[in-house]
């Protein structure tokens, strides 16, 4: 039948009878409906060309981002840990900081091929959410979403606390505390007024960290070549720093400085995951270069300029000014070349490179905590759209456009950070470090599975087994020593794991406890109606009472294909709740208000499954389309599918797919599974017309995994989300 409108052609239910029977009785706001199966759309291709032409010009490379603006993004993230790593990394390991430093270098080279075959297999914004939810079960990719947003929240507090530190070595007077609840809330502000990380700010802040870094490092060499007051043989003599080994102390050795200094240098490289968080922003080939830039940004720096801090500083000093390092560095060598220059004795050359040094520190890690607001927001919005979060917190201010709620909540989040642990950049970088180094290895962890699960899928990139086992065993060490080393904290990292994990868990599991509110109403002695009404036909289909209520409350209308229903009522199905009987009057009794609070419940339990999602099936393939239908209920909670077949000139006839899909409606009444067959090639053109003729958005489609022979680009998805083989 063709349909001027495609969403009420995919509403009407097919005519006539289902063959097939169920012991099972199933609950009337359970059973959706039957679904269509006969319903073809001829979209025009004019229309359909220009939609593609749209879309292809709106994501061409000359509006996306350049290398170098993408290394500055995430540059300015990656690059800000220079600033503290190095004293939180010395007391761990003490003189072997620049060492350990070193391993973590070596550790993000193996996940530069990571993320490089990852992301560029599925080059959707997400990072570690999107590849799980493209390998794995939406509710596993959520709950990894969750480490993430710790991850940010804690990105956030330590990048502020931090700029405070060094603003504070400026101007003393000022108050740790307050001042980052101030620096929080003012970026709150930004980005609630629409004022986002441009990509050319960000250029800007990232070449003069870059220039305050190179020529703190040339200084920093000649110090340790020419001056004679450095530090280095003295500090090489300490003893290694005590250790905490699951609560107790004990003495330092080689191999726990080694092993709980590389587990506190992990922290050096925060951000490396937030370019995977934009790559549909970049142009074509940018995010492995991003890769590469970053990795040289964190090998070179962060040992050479730990190496540096020990020629400059005692280590008594470097541990006592943990947080502002480089500040007291640079005030030292800029005095040892006022001295070695014979400069003017009024020339304050250590004040004026310290001053330098911590303007740029409060710079960059202001702008890694304008980052962290955005990449939450990206974050929150995408597990909103994808029902993980609230939908409420898709609410956009009207005034200024943006999500006010999402970013009024993170801000809530750090500031209770910044006063439950009491302003310690130590405790904060290890809550840090359990929730970012955790993001690593389920990213390591996503590569092995995207391997094994989605071996066909084009991909530019690939690396080796050895490297993604190398990569994920290193990141699993770090978190074991981090763990061990600090396992008073692990009370705060659950605190705020829970908080976000229960509710995504009572996200995925609404209709559940919609389901348990319904029982508990029904043992009060609540139901939503009580029928009186005798048994009758409609259509030819024999209608009977039957005793097997699960719960003794009236009798059940129920509908057989069989004559010989009422002689057999094991072979009957429920009518009533198939919604094929009109309502019998309602018994008048003393609970109507309790019968309108199980009407809510139902109303609500219907408004939350009422949500359609689509299929595209590439061919008449039953066992495929029974797992998409299987995975729709174990990951969705709605109680519609649309099967979409593009049928092209050489297709053939869609009867036996129309048989299937009638199959397959029949073999789950939960869910109301519906054929859509449109005229004309898949591509981007008809995924964008069938979403803004069915108003359903992209990443409520799912497809197969496409292989080598896939015409399209996996970018040019959108999102849709790849959920079988």
């Amino acid at each position: 039948k063709e349909m001027t409108s495609l969403s009420v052609s995919l509403q009407s239910p097919e005519p006539g009878s289902r063959s097939g029977t169920t012991r099972k009785r199933i609950e009337k706001h359970d059973f959706p409906g039957y679904g269509t199966y006969n319903v073809h759309a001829h979209p025009p291709s004019p229309h359909l060309q220009k939609l593609a032409a749209t879309l292809t010009s709106s994501s061409s490379s000359s509006s996306k981002l350049t290398t170098l603006e993408a290394t500055s993004i995430s540059g300015n993230d990656i690059l800000s840990s220079s600033f503290y790593v190095s004293g939180l990394v010395t007391l761990t390991a003490g003189i072997l900081a620049p060492l350990c430093l070193l391993l973590v270098g070596l550790t993000l080279y193996l996940f530069r091929s990571i993320y490089a075959e990852t992301v560029t297999a599925l080059p959707c914004n997400g990072g570690t959410y999107n590849v799980l939810l493209n390998c794995t079960s939406k509710q596993f990719a959520s709950m990894a979403a969750c480490f993430a947003i710790i991850a940010y929240i804690t990105t956030g507090v330590v990048s502020a606390l931090t700029a405070v530190a060094y603003l504070k070595t400026i101007v003393t007077s000022i108050d740790l505390e307050s001042s980052t609840i101030i620096l929080l809330f003012s970026f709150f502000l930004l980005t609630s007024y629409g004022i986002s990380e441009s990509a050319f700010v960000a250029k800007i802040i990232f070449l003069g960290h870059v220039f305050t870094l190179t020529g703190l490092c040339i200084f920093g060499i000649l110090f340790i070549g020419f001056s004679e007051e450095n530090y280095l043989r003295e500090n090489w003599n300490t003893e290694y720093p005590r250790v905490n080994v699951a609560g107790e102390e004990r003495d330092g050795t080689l191999w726990t400085a080694i092993f709980y200094g590389f587990s506190s240098a992990m922290l050096g490289v925060s951000g490396f995951e937030t370019s995977s968080q934009f790559i549909e922003e970049q142009a074509e080939g940018v995010f492995v270069k991003t890769l590469k830039n970053m990795w040289q940004g964190v090998m070179i720096f962060n040992p050479l300029l730990s190496l540096i801090s020990f020629a400059a500083l005692p280590i008594d000093v470097i541990t006592a000014n943990k947080d502002t390092v480089l500040a007291g560095t640079a005030k030292v060598i800029g005095h040892w070349i006022k001295k070695s220059l014979n400069f003017p004795e009024h020339w304050e050359v250590g004040e004026l490179l310290s001053f330098w040094v911590s303007i740029d520190a409060f710079v960059v890690l202001a702008g890694a905590v304008l980052t962290a607001y955005v990449g939450i927001n990206g974050l929150i919005r995408r597990m909103a759209m994808d029902r993980c979060l609230p939908q409420v917190l898709l609410w956009k201010n009207s005034v200024t456009n943006t999500d006010s709620l999402i970013l009024f909540g993170f801000f809530a989040l750090c500031v209770s950070q910044v006063i439950l642990l009491d302003c310690d950049v130590e405790a904060l970088g290890g809550v840090y470090c359990y929730a970012f180094l955790s993001v690593m290895s389920i990213f390591a962890f996503g590569n092995m599975i995207l391997k094994v699960k989605r071996p066909s899928l084009p991909r530019l990139h690939k690396t080796s087994w050895l490297a993604s086992i190398a990569g994920f065993l290193s990141v699993v060490t770090a978190l074991l020593g981090n763990i061990l080393g600090k396992p008073e904290l692990l009370t705060y990292f659950f605190v705020y794991f829970i908080v976000i994990g229960v509710l995504v868990l009572s996200m995925f599991n609404r209709v559940n406890i919609l389901r348990v509110i319904l029982f508990v109403l029904r043992e009060m002695g609540v139901e939503e109606e009580a029928w009186e009404k005798e048994p009758e036909t409609l259509g030819g289909i024999a209608a009977t009472r039957s005793p097997k209520w699960w719960w003794n409350r009236g009798a059940a209308t129920q509908v057989s294909t069989s004559p010989s229903a009422a002689e057999n009522p094991d072979e009957t199905i429920d009518l009533e709740t198939a919604g094929l009987l009109a309502k019998a009057s309602p018994k008048k009794d003393q609970t109507s208000k309790r019968r309108s609070c199980f009407k809510s419940v139902v109303a609500t339990l219907s408004s939350v499954r009422d949500v359609p999602f689509i299929f595209f099936a590439k061919h008449d393939d039953l066992y495929v389309i029974n797992k998409a239908v299987l995975y729709v209920q174990k990951n969705e909670q709605t109680s519609k599918l649309i099967i979409v077949h593009c049928k092209s000139e050489k297709s053939g006839d869609t009867q036996t797919l129309s048989e299937h899909v009638k199959l397959i409606d029949v073999l789950y009444p939960k869910i109301k599974v519906s054929l859509l067959v449109v005229e004309g090639a898949f591509g981007i053109g008809m995924i964008e017309w069938l979403a803004q003729e069915l108003a359903i958005p992209i990443n409520a489609m799912f497809i197969t995994c496409p292989d080598k022979d896939f015409t399209m680009k996996i970018q040019e998805l959108r999102g849709m989300r790849i959920i079988t083989y």
